[in-house]
C-alpha cells in the first residue's frame, strides 16, 4: 500500500495517484479530513512512459518509520550533516536550517563511526558532505581525509561563498573532492528574493573563477529551478556551463519546493513538478527532441556498470523520482543528445536493458574480475552494448574521420579504454564529442507529496549516528529533510551538549557578506 501525509492533520493516510486533465494527483483519504490531492506531475504521459522503464519492486507497506528501522535498499549515495550553522540564511532553505533553535556541530568521534559503518557496505556509497554549510566548519579537511581513510568518495555540498577566497577554494580542490556547487544562474534579483542576498550572486561568481584558474577540480551545479525567477535563464546556464566544460560536469536541478513557513517568509510559489523543469530544458531548445531518463534505470544496469567501471554518481530508484538528459557539446556548444539517435532515448534505453541481460550470463557470480580477465569482460560488456544500440544511434556523426580512418576511430575507442585512458581524453581522439552536461532534475519533496513508495526504493540516504542506541542509522534522502531531520538532529545535539545553543536566524549583512563568507 503506498501511504502519504494528510494535506490537512499531516497524519499518515492511505493514498493512491490518478489523472486528470492530462496531469497527475497524490489522492489521499484520510479518516478523519476527508480527501485532499496534490499534483505531482504535469504531464501524465511523461509520467507513464518513465513508469514503462520500471524494472518492478516488491513494496512492503512501508510506514515511514524510519528512525525506528535500517533502510533496507543498497545505498548508491550517503548523505551526511556536519553542522546546521551557515553564512547565509536564504528563506527557501529546504533543511529549515535557522529554525532548529539549537546548534548542531558533532564531533570528529561522530563521523567516525558514520564512515566506518557505510565502509563495510557492498557496494562503498559516496559520501555528500552536507549542512548548513560545510565549510562554516575549520576542521572540514579533517572531515574530508577521515572519509577518505575508510576507502570512500567524499563529494562537498556548498553554497560556494568560502572558496572566493582563494586560498581556501585551493585546500578544497587538493583534496579531490567533488564540489557540488549551489548557483542560481546570473539574475542578482533570483538571490535577492529567494536567497537573501544579491551580493552572494558576486562571490559565486568569483569563486566559480577561483576553481577555473586553480583547475583539476571536479564541479556540478546544485540550481535551484523556480518559475517567474531563474526558469528563462537555462539556455545562458548551459553557455556559461559550456565556457567552463573542462570542470562542469553536471546540473542538478532542484524544483523549488514549499518548504517554509509562510508567517516567515510571504511567498506562494507555483508547485514545480519534475516534468515543469524539463519543460524549462525543453523551451531553451526549441524544435528539438528532449528526452529525460529516469535515472532508477541506470542503476538497474548493473553488469554494464561493472564490467565498464563507470560510477554513476546518483541512482535514483523509483521511476518517477530523479530524472536525466545528456547534452553533447559539438565544440562550439552543448546541444541535444537526441541529434545522434536514429528515433528516441527511450529505444537506447531498451537496448541497453537487453545488451544488459546478455552480458549479465557472462557475469562470475562475485562480480567483474581482476587483471586481464576484467580487460576482456570489458571489451565483450563494450561490443555486447555496441551491438544493442547501434540500430538506435547516427554512429557516423558521433565518430572521428571519413572511411579508412573512421573505422581506424571506432576501433580506437575500446582500446584506448583498455590501455587505461580517461573517458574525456578518447571522446576528443576519436570522436565528435568534445565534452558532455548531464542535466539531472532531483525530486526534492515537501510534506504534501511524499509517498511511501519512493521512499522504500530510494538508493540515497542520510546516515546518523544514534548515540542512545550505539549505531548508525539511515534514512531515505527526502524523509530525512521534510520531516525527520530536526528530530534526529536535536538527540544527538543533546548528548553532544550543543542542544542549549541557538543558531543564529540572522543571516550575513549585506555590507559585511565578504568578510563572513571569507572568515
Amino acid at each position: 500500500m503506498n501511504s502519504s501525509f494528510c494535506n490537512t492533520c499531516k497524519a499518515l493516510v492511505s493514498a493512491t495517484t490518478t489523472e486528470r486533465d492530462g496531469k497527475v494527483f497524490l489522492i489521499k483519504n484520510c479518516p478523519k479530513c476527508g480527501v485532499t490531492e496534490t499534483l505531482v506531475s504535469s504531464d501524465a504521459k511523461r509520467y507513464n512512459d518513465k513508469q514503462c522503464l520500471d524494472g518492478g519492486f516488491e513494496h512492503q507497506s512501508c510506514k515511514l518509520n524510519c528512525l525506528q528501522c535500517h533502510h533496507r535498499q543498497p545505498l548508491n549515495l550517503v548523505f551526511v550533516d556536519i553542522t546546521n550553522r551557515c553564512n547565509l540564511n536564504c528563506p527557501i532553505c529546504i533543511n529549515n536550517t535557522p529554525s532548529m533553535g539549537f546548534l548542531f556541530e558533532p564531533p570528529l568521534d561522530y563521523f567516525d563511526k558514520i564512515f566506518k559503518y557505510v565502509s563495510t557496505l557492498t557496494p562503498r556509497p559516496a559520501i555528500n558532505i552536507f549542512g548548513g554549510e560545510p565549510t562554516v566548519r575549520k576542521d572540514l579537511f579533517d572531515i574530508i581525509k577521515m572519509v577518505k581513510s575508510y576507502g570512500l568518495t567524499p563529494r562537498v555540498v556548498t553554497n560556494g561563498l568560502k572558496l572566493a577566497d582563494e586560498e581556501y577554494c585551493r585546500k578544497l580542490i587538493a583534496t579531490g573532492a567533488t564540489i557540488l556547487f549551489a548557483y542560481d544562474g546570473a539574475n542578482p534579483e533570483t538571490y535577492r528574493v529567494l536567497r537573501g542576498s544579491a551580493k552572494s550572486l558576486e562571490l559565486k561568481q568569483k569563486a566559480l573563477e577561483n576553481i577555473r584558474k586553480i583547475g583539476d577540480a571536479k564541479v556540478g551545479l546544485m540550481t535551484l529551478a523556480a518559475k517567474g525567477y531563474n526558469d528563462h535563464e537555462l539556455k545562458d546556464l548551459v553557455g556559461f556551463c559550456h565556457e567552463r566544460k573542462e570542470f562542469i560536469r553536471a546540473i542538478y536541478f532542484m524544483p523549488l519546493a514549499h518548504s517554509w513557513d509562510s508567517k516567515d517568509f510571504d511567498l506562494e510559489p507555483e508547485r514545480m513538478t519534475t516534468e515543469d523543469v524539463e519543460d524549462i530544458v525543453a523551451a531553451a531548445y526549441p524544435g528539438e527532441k528532449i528526452e529525460f531518463l529516469p535515472a532508477g534505470f541506470l542503476g538497474e544496469l548493473k553488469a554494464l556498470t561493472a564490467c565498464l567501471n563507470i560510477k554513476l554518481p546518483l541512482l535514483g530508484a523509483h521511476p518517477n523520482c530523479e530524472s536525466v538528459h545528456l547534452l553533447i557539446s559539438d565544440g562550439t556548444g552543448f546541444v541535444p543528445l537526441s541529434r545522434y539517435l536514429k528515433g528516441s532515448a527511450f529505444d537506447v534505453a531498451r537496448a541497453l536493458r537487453e545488451a544488459d541481460r546478455r552480458l549479465q550470463e557472462h557475469l562470475p557470480p562475485n562480480g567483474a574480475p581482476n587483471g586481464w580477465k576484467k580487460k576482456l569482460l570489458f571489451l565483450r560488456a563494450f561490443l555486447t552494448a555496441a551491438q544493442e544500440v547501434r540500430p538506435h544511434v547516427r554512429i557516423g556523426s558521433l565518430i572521428k574521420g571519413r572511411g579508412l580512418g573512421k573505422l581506424y576511430h571506432a576501433l580506437a575507442v575500446p582500446l584506448r579504454f583498455l590501455m587505461g585512458y580517461r573517458s574525456r581524453k578518447i571522446y576528443g581522439l576519436h570522436t565528435n564529442i568534445q565534452g558532455s552536461l548531464q542535466l539531472i532534475v532531483l525530486p526534492f519533496e515537501d510534506r504534501k507529496n511524499v509517498e511511501s513508495h519512493r521512499m522504500e526504493r530510494c538508493p540515497n540516504a542520510f546516515a546518523y549516528y544514534d548515540p542512545k542506541k550505539d549505531r548508525v542509522g539511515t534514512v531515505p534522502t527526502c524523509a530525512w529533510a521534510v520531516f525527520l531531520k530536526t528530530e534526529a538532529m536535536r538527540g544527538i545535539a543533546e548528548h553532544y551538549g550543543t542542544a542549549s545553543l541557538p543558531v543564529s536566524k540572522r543571516g550575513p549583512q549585506e555590507e559585511g557578506l565578504h568578510a563572513e563568507a571569507i572568515r
